[in-house]
């Protein structure tokens, strides 16, 4: 699904949700109870029309996947709203590639529709999308030890380049990124970067991989506001329904200062799964209720982090590091940064 995410932004798609923890804007009722649904979703900034991707990966991937694939794109009538299809297939014989049906051709889109930084800056639910999407690195960052954690410098895109289909930049090849890198002196800090306004990205390496993630401080703080959010919703599902506390995930449950106690029950897995779907129906529900909240919290931490400063965000001035100088591949959008070490993408190593 990673793959096919990153596939579906180069044809400039914005955020992805997962389908089976939301449900799309235009969905019939049903959706959540579908025995069979595609892997993501999300809306194109350019044409505002629903996609929905599904991912399919193997070591070998033939014909037989990539039907099944297609079959769980084919939503009917849950779907009745316009829709865009699109079907990513992964192999990793001999090499790593991919194969992607798209079912008819996008809308060009009119070149007058706002960019991306433009939806950011004006449509509060586009900004919670994003938000949500990038959960996962804000919780990586935010667990890794302060003493991992770096600030590097990306260049900001060039007008130009700064398009709806090209939101990914490779930075070895970015002019700006470079341009930027030359000026900026081993010991600086966060405030040397913006002054040369360039982009202070928050990086730190996932422990056992190859992979380093980061993020930019207004997308920090945009995550930061949704998880006391979503702490927010936990806790009122918890004062209204506390017998379905034992049902959602163990992370959420934790009280402060202690660890809760699981009392030893047996159920059988159909009794489990009922329960635990009522409870994540319930909170579903609590969330949506607070869904004014969220985007007045999510707008909030955007801008703070925008205008503040790594120290008012965790309390830290992360030192500059240049993964570029360290051997690793790097990539970025306006508010995030992904690198792997070159020598893993070594796919020329004939494998016996």
């Amino acid at each position: 699904m990673t793959m096919a995410q990153w596939a579906c932004q180069t044809m400039g798609l914005g955020p992805t949700t997962h389908a089976e923890s939301a449900i799309p804007q235009g969905a019939a009722p049903g959706w959540d109870k579908a025995p069979s649904l595609p892997d993501l979703f999300g809306t194109h900034p350019a044409t505002s029309e629903l996609w929905l991707v599904e991912a399919k990966g193997s070591r070998r991937l033939g014909m037989g996947p990539r039907i099944k694939g297609a079959q769980q794109l084919d939503v009917g009538a849950l779907v009745p709203v316009a829709h865009q299809k699109v079907l990513c297939g992964t192999s990793l014989e001999r090499r790593l590639f991919m194969m992607i049906d798209v079912e008819g051709d996008p809308p060009a889109g009119d070149p007058s529709n706002t960019s991306d930084e433009e939806r950011l800056q004006q449509d509060d639910e586009a900004l919670l999308e994003l938000a949500r999407s990038r959960m996962l690195t804000y919780l990586a960052l935010s667990s890794l030890p302060r003493d991992g954690l770096r600030v590097t410098a990306v260049g900001r895109p060039e007008e130009a380049a700064a398009t709806r289909r090209a939101p990914i930049r490779l930075l070895e090849s970015d002019g700006p990124t470079a341009e930027l890198r030359r000026h900026v002196a081993p010991d600086s800090r966060d405030a040397d970067i913006r002054q040369r306004h360039g982009l202070d990205m928050l990086t730190g390496r996932i422990p056992g991989t190859d992979l380093m993630l980061g993020m930019s401080r207004r997308l920090y703080g945009a995550c930061r506001e949704l998880a006391y959010a979503e702490r927010r919703v936990i806790a009122r599902v918890r004062e209204e329904r506390p017998m379905y506390m034992d049902e959602l995930p163990r992370g959420v449950q934790r009280q402060e200062n202690a660890v809760a106690q699981w009392p030893e029950r047996q159920m059988s897995d159909r009794v489990r799964e009922e329960r635990a779907a009522a409870a994540q129906e319930y909170a579903r529900r609590v969330r949506a209720e607070q869904l004014d909240d969220q985007l007045r919290s999510v707008r909030e931490g955007f801008t703070m982090g925008d205008s503040g400063s790594w120290m008012h965000l965790i309390d830290l001035t992360p030192r500059l590091a240049l993964p570029s100088e360290e051997g690793f591949l790097e990539a970025a959008t306006s508010d995030t940064y992904l690198a792997v070490e070159e020598e893993a993408l070594d796919l020329d190593t004939d494998v016996e």
